[in-house]
């Protein structure tokens, strides 16, 4: 029987996801890490750079008890619409990486909708 899923173990597996991807994680609240800084309301759970033209990734991660939360709407609010501001990817939307349990990943679309956030194509949701 699979594990359930802890938020660190959500961390590891973006972390991990983000690696195979050749983006380098720069910040990640995992240990061995430096924590993300607040964008807006509220800080990511990792971020990550591509090295090939500087666009930041970043990831969040949720357990599905708290996918109804109005912290996790005003973070999905204020990730989902960032824009580059410098380098190379200047006014490209940042890519918003969800990582779920397995359970609650085909949720995250309807959740958009009733909190009433557009859904973009620079938003991804990855289950674990």
């Amino acid at each position: 029987m699979k594990q359930r899923q802890s938020h660190d173990s959500l961390i590891k597996g973006l972390i991990d996801y983000f690696q195979t991807k050749d983006l380098q994680v720069s910040l990640a609240n995992y240990e061995g890490y430096t924590k993300p800084f607040v964008i807006k309301r509220h800080s990511p759970d990792v971020m990550a750079v591509d090295r090939t033209n500087g666009l930041i990734h970043i990831g969040m991660v949720k357990l599905c008890s708290s996918l109804n939360e109005q912290t996790t709407k005003e973070a999905f609010e204020d990730f989902s619409k960032r824009l580059m501001k410098s380098s190379d990817s200047e006014k490209i939307r940042v890519p918003l990486y969800i990582a779920v349990p397995n359970e609650c990943q085909s949720k995250i679309k309807e959740i958009f909708r009733q909190f009433e956030i557009p859904w973009k194509d620079n938003i991804f949701v990855l289950g674990f």
